[in-house]
């Protein structure tokens, strides 16, 4: 029997060759250069062997997650491959194929962003599925389960990983379980954030004139009397103590904080998210942002204060997790006669 274990994942090239038993693995850094040099190395073991590419029996690759064109050249050579020799095709996970099947292992790769693909594999069972985790997040479970072994290109976490053979343990793969029944049909798999869990990429810059769109959509959902695109337009371009900061998932703009910077105070003026995104981290984000101009601020901010409508009890709940206290109430301070909660939250810096 003729087993082929392919891998181009991530940066480094990953071959395997299995012949009756006997095994050799080959693993480079091949990073943007997995397509110009797979087929040669490929070629190349096997002629060592002097074993033609239509006497291959097996054939086991990756699938992702990992790089997205790294994923596609392994699975592409391992089909055209398969269906040349009329060999059988076996998909294994990327994550899975860095360990060995004997062990409780918690599997990692670099997802960027300060991001981490993770799954956890003990025994050859997957007990989490591969998913996307924040780094701080990945570095809080390997400490609450000391039974896992983090195994990985771990660099990125400061952290050390026991060797491991991508190549070696993908041909221990091949059984039934990763047996692919129709290999025309094989497709990469590559994670997409988990947008129900709050697992994907926040990003808060400052925000431009072509976010306003998408602001002003947010801004007539979230409040009962909306600032109009007049009044936003002069925060973003005429008030010199304004800071308007914009909340990106996707390149989609599903938040926003507009804020003010006086001398030792700052005042929240606005914030709001995105029905459908809130409860998953953007208004912390934002706040965090907020909190870091303060922070960087050459005379020291020492408190923030902001009102908010007297009926919205989830938003004063929110504030209250975040440090503001209710100081007073503000009688009729809107324009439509609700009162105001006035809360401050002391102190950012001093």
């Amino acid at each position: 029997m003729i087993c082929l274990a392919l891998d181009t994942s991530e940066k480094n090239l990953s071959i395997g060759l299995d012949i009756d038993g006997k095994t050799e693995t080959l693993t480079e850094p091949a990073f943007l250069r997995q397509s110009e040099i797979l087929v040669e190395r490929i070629d190349e073991l096997l002629k060592k062997h002097q074993i033609e590419a239509t006497a291959v029996n097996r054939i086991i690759v990756t699938v992702g997650p990992g790089s997205y064109t790294g994923v596609r050249i392994a699975l592409t050579v391992g089909k055209v491959m398969a269906l040349a020799a009329n060999a059988e095709l076996y998909l294994a996970s990327s994550l899975e194929a860095l360990c060995p099947v004997k062990g409780s292992w918690l599997c990692l790769d670099n997802a960027r962003g300060k991001r981490s693909y993770l799954g956890v594999y003990v025994d050859g069972q997957c007990l989490i599925k591969d998913c996307i985790k924040e780094n701080q997040e990945v570095l809080a479970y390997i400490q609450e389960h000391p039974e896992l072994m983090p195994i990985g290109d771990l660099g990125y976490l400061g952290l050390e990983s026991p060797e491991f053979d991508v190549a070696k343990n993908l041909l221990e793969r091949i059984d039934d379980k990763h047996r692919c029944a129709e290999p025309l049909g094989a497709r990469p798999v590559y994670l997409k954030d988990d947008y129900e869990a709050g697992n994907f990429k926040i990003t808060v810059r400052k925000t431009l004139p072509s976010d306003l769109d998408s602001i002003m959509e947010i801004e007539e959902s979230a409040f009962k009397r909306p600032y109009t695109r007049k009044q936003m337009l002069s925060e973003l371009n005429e008030n010199p103590c304004a800071h308007v900061y914009s909340a990106l998932v996707d390149a989609e703009v599903v938040g926003f904080i507009d804020f003010m910077i006086t001398f030792n105070s700052a005042t929240i003026s606005q914030i709001a998210v995105k029905e459908n995104m809130r409860g998953k981290g953007i208004g912390n984000r934002l706040l965090g942002q907020m909190l870091k101009d303060c922070e960087a601020q050459a005379d020291p901010v020492e408190y923030i204060t902001l009102e908010v409508r007297q009926s919205n009890e989830k938003a004063q709940k929110f504030y209250k997790r975040h440090k503001f206290e209710p100081v007073l109430v503000k009688k009729g301070y809107y324009d439509d006669g609700e009162d105001a909660v006035y809360m401050v939250r002391s102190i950012v810096h001093g």
